[in-house]
């Protein structure tokens, strides 16, 4: 319960310190996703979690530092989701394995759309450090990619350009996730699957 005197602001409840801390990510999460990188700011993230200045200073020492945990803990958030991504085996060919991905990935960003509306919108951002982490987390995936597109076109007798495959599924993964949140009326998951199927199936003959 917070208590408040006329014309000041309500005391924020307590809270256990990694509690509050968590809050306050959660705002910095919320202006990202909803404003924007630059928004972010001590007095913008306490008028978002409803607490004063002193609050947040408590627990971080600027914006950048804001904005450093809550990359960290959004990495990691969607480090974990991907992990419950990845093919499991029980396909029983290449494209049934990535169209299956495909679509636990789509679901893995309805589940946590603030996280994912925030690494998309970091994605477009013009601050480096930011940038370089994705882009670090995207060679990876496309690394991995390019190795699984390798095995799956020889054996299909496919020949193509495999970076550039690689780089290009990659893209469109991108822009899928971002539509999936931006026009779920229009492209809901189940459209989008269906496409990707019918695509993988065309490049690789199956």
């Amino acid at each position: 319960m917070t208590s408040s005197t006329p014309g000041r602001r309500p005391y924020a409840a307590r809270m256990a310190p990694a509690e509050r801390r968590e809050q306050l990510l959660d705002a910095v999460l919320r202006v990202v996703a909803e404003q924007g990188v630059h928004k972010v700011s001590i007095d913008v993230v306490a008028r978002e979690a409803g607490v004063t200045r002193p609050v947040v200073y408590a627990h971080f020492a600027d914006s950048n530092a804001l904005l450093r945990a809550s990359l960290d803990r959004e990495e990691q958030g969607a480090l974990e989701q991907m992990a419950r991504v990845l093919p499991d085996g029980r396909e029983e060919s290449f494209a049934e394995s990535a169209v299956a991905t495909f679509g636990r990935y789509l679901d893995a960003v309805l589940e946590e759309p603030e996280r994912w509306r925030a690494i998309f919108m970091i994605a477009d951002s013009s601050t480096p450090a930011f940038r370089a982490r994705l882009d670090r987390g995207r060679r990876g995936v496309v690394t991995t990619l390019e190795t699984a597109l390798e095995t799956a076109l020889d054996a299909a007798g496919t020949a193509t350009d495999v970076p550039v495959l690689a780089r290009l599924l990659v893209a469109v993964a991108v822009e899928s996730g971002r539509t999936v949140l931006t026009e779920p009326e229009d492209f809901p998951p189940a459209r989008l699957r269906a496409f990707a199927e019918q695509q993988l199936r065309r490049l690789l003959a199956v």
